[in-house]
C-alpha cells in the first residue's frame, strides 16, 4: 500500500521539477524565439497544476506580492473588458493573449520558491543575453554572416534573434545585471570579468545597434549607477572629483563618437519638421500623429476609458479619411501610458501608477545585486515606454514579465512563506 501511494508522489514530484525547469528555461529563450518561449511557459504552466503540493505551493505563492500586483491589474483588465462588452452592446470584443500574461507570476510563484530557483531564471536569462552579444559582435567584425533581413532593413544589422529595439533593450538589462555584479563580487577578477561584460554590452547598444529606444533608456541607468556608485565609495574628495571629470568626458566622448547625438537629435528633428510641414510619415511624425490622435480618443471617455483593446477601431475610425492613411496605421499608440489611459481612463491609469511605485517599493528593499538589478529593469521599462507599448508586443511583454516573475521576495516574506510547509508537517 505504502509503494502504490508513494510512486503516484514520486511522478507528480518529478513533474513538478520538470515544470520548474521549464520556467527557468523560459527565462533562456525569451530573447532568442517566440515559439519556444510559448512552448516553455505552457509546459511550466500545465506541469505547475499537475506537480506535488500542489494546496501548499499555491497557498505560497499567494504570499507574493509580485504576484498579488499582477493578478490586480489582470482584474482591472477584466473589468475594462466587460466595459468595453456593455459600450459595444454586447458585442464581444476581442481578448487577445496579452491578457493572460498577467497571471505568469502567479504560476512562477508556484515553481520559483526558493532562492536557488530564482537565481537560475536569471542566470538562464543572463546566459542566453551573453550569447546574442558574442554573435552580434561575430556580425559586426564579419566572423558571422548577417540576416537576411539587412538587404532591405538596414536597422537590423547585428541582431541575432530579435528586432533591433527588441535587442537593445534585453542588452542594456544584460550589462546592469553585469554591472550589478561586478559592484557585489568580492573576488578582483569577478569583478573585473564582469565589469567587461557590462562595458561590452553597452558598446554595443550604442555602436553596434543604434536603437534610439535604447538610448533614451540608457540616460537614467547612467545616471543610477553614478550615483550607485559615488553613494557607495568611500573615497577623498578629490578622487570624487577626478571621477567626475573623468564620466564627464567619457559622456562627451560617447556623444561625439557614437550615432547617439544624430539619432537622437539631428534625425528626430529633421522628422519632426517634415511631419510639421508636410505630414511626411516619419518614424518620430507617426509616433506625433498617435499621440495627438490618441489624447482626442482619451478626451472623449477620460475616466473609465473606451475598454479593453479598444484603441485600435477607435484609432482606425480616427484616421480613415486622413490621405495616407495607411502609413500611420499602427497596432498601438507607442506610448505605454497613453494606452492605458485611452482603454482603461485616468482611473485605470491611476491604478497602474500605483502598482508601480509599490513594485518600486519592493525593488528597494532588495538586497544587492538583486536591488540594482530590478531598479535598472524599472528604469528601463519606464523610459522604453515613453516611445514604445511595451505590453503590446510579444517579446517586450515577455522579457519583463518574466523577468519580473522571477523577482525574488523579500526575507520576510520569505518566513512566511514557509508557515503552511510547517504546519503540514
Amino acid at each position: 500500500m505504502a509503494n502504490s501511494t508513494s510512486e503516484p508522489f514520486r511522478i507528480r514530484h518529478l513533474i513538478l521539477l520538470a515544470g520548474q525547469w521549464c520556467a527557468v528555461a523560459s527565462l533562456f529563450v525569451v530573447p532568442i524565439n517566440k515559439p519556444a518561449t510559448n512552448v516553455a511557459i505552457g509546459l511550466a504552466v500545465l506541469c505547475s497544476l499537475l506537480g506535488s503540493d500542489l494546496k501548499q505551493r499555491w497557498l505560497t505563492a499567494w504570499q507574493s506580492p509580485i504576484a498579488r500586483g499582477a493578478l490586480l491589474w489582470w482584474g482591472v483588465l477584466g473589468l475594462s473588458f466587460l466595459h468595453a462588452w456593455y459600450l459595444q452592446q454586447g458585442r464581444l470584443p476581442n481578448l487577445g493573449t496579452a491578457f493572460w500574461a498577467f497571471l505568469y507570476p502567479l504560476f512562477f510563484a508556484s515553481l520559483l520558491q526558493t532562492g536557488q530557483w530564482w537565481r537560475r531564471a536569471l542566470i538562464a536569462f543572463f546566459l542566453a543575453m551573453l550569447l546574442v552579444l558574442f554573435i552580434s559582435y561575430g556580425m559586426a567584425v564579419g566572423l558571422i554572416p548577417e540576416r537576411g533581413v539587412v538587404s532591405s532593413v538596414p536597422d537590423m544589422r547585428n541582431t541575432v534573434f530579435k528586432e533591433y529595439t527588441q535587442q537593445g533593450i534585453a542588452t542594456l538589462i544584460l550589462g546592469s545585471i553585469a554591472l550589478a555584479k561586478s559592484v557585489t563580487s568580492v573576488s578582483r577578477q569577478a569583478k573585473l570579468g564582469f565589469a567587461l561584460l557590462a562595458l561590452l554590452a553597452f558598446i554595443n547598444v550604442t555602436l553596434l545597434i543604434e536603437s534610439r529606444t535604447s538610448y533614451i533608456a540608457l540616460i537614467p541607468l547612467l545616471a543610477y549607477w553614478v550615483y550607485r556608485l559615488l553613494r557607495r565609495s568611500r573615497l577623498k574628495r578629490r578622487h570624487l572629483a577626478a571621477i567626475g571629470v573623468a564620466a564627464l568626458v567619457a559622456c562627451v566622448a560617447i556623444w561625439e563618437l557614437s550615432p547617439i547625438q544624430e539619432r537622437l537629435v539631428v534625425s528626430v528633428s529633421q522628422e519632426i519638421s517634415l511631419y510639421s510641414k508636410s505630414r511626411q510619415p516619419t518614424s518620430a511624425g507617426i509616433r506625433l500623429e498617435l499621440w495627438r490622435r490618441t489624447v482626442r480618443i482619451i478626451e472623449t471617455a477620460p475616466w473609465l476609458g473606451h475598454g479593453y483593446g479598444q484603441w485600435l477601431p477607435n484609432y482606425q475610425r480616427a484616421v480613415e479619411h486622413m490621405p495616407d492613411s495607411s502609413a500611420f496605421m499602427e497596432g498601438h499608440p507607442h506610448q505605454e501610458m497613453l494606452l492605458i489611459a485611452s482603454e482603461e481612463g485616468l482611473l485605470g491609469l491611476l491604478i497602474y501608477l500605483l502598482l508601480l511605485a509599490a513594485l518600486l517599493r519592493h525593488m528597494l528593499r532588495l538586497a544587492p545585486p538583486e536591488r540594482d538589478i530590478y531598479v535598472c529593469i524599472f528604469l528601463v521599462y519606464i523610459t522604453a515606454g515613453l516611445g514604445n507599448c511595451l505590453w503590446a508586443d510579444f517579446s517586450h511583454r515577455h522579457l519583463f514579465i518574466l523577468l519580473l516573475a522571477s523577482m525574488p521576495l523579500l526575507p520576510r516574506q520569505k518566513q512566511i512563506s514557509r508557515v503552511p510547509s510547517e504546519s503540514a508537517a
